[in-house]
């Protein structure tokens, strides 16, 4: 896996020398509908251990492993992050009054 984009984190976990993160994506189709992802329990170590990241934040994930793996006969996905950036901060999202168009109440306005 490698340059994967736009990827929400939900929760992020401490867990010694790792973070469990809980990622949530989507993909448009080509009716225009999407489909959602949710990566459940993605391991950052290394590099993507030390980025600073909180729940809201978006991210691009550099280089990651996306393995199988087989317990108690049931096979599940493994995803494991090595190096990530944050692309946009949660706090980056909040809604400030210079983001509205100012309104000048002398318009006829019918309501």
């Amino acid at each position: 896996m490698k340059n994967s984009k736009f990827h929400r984190v939900w929760k992020v976990e401490e867990k010694g020398n790792m973070k469990l993160v809980d990622l949530g994506d989507s993909k448009k189709e080509k009716d225009g509908s999407y489909t959602n992802w949710n990566w459940f329990k993605t391991m950052f170590v290394g590099k993507a251990k030390d980025l600073d990241i909180e729940e809201g934040d978006t991210i691009t994930i550099i280089s990651g492993l996306v393995q199988k793996r087989k317990y108690e006969g049931k096979y599940y996905d493994n995803v494991v992050i090595f190096e990530a950036e944050i692309t946009k901060k949660a706090e980056d999202k909040e809604i400030k009054e210079s983001d509205f168009a100012a309104v000048d109440d002398d318009d006829d306005i019918p309501f």
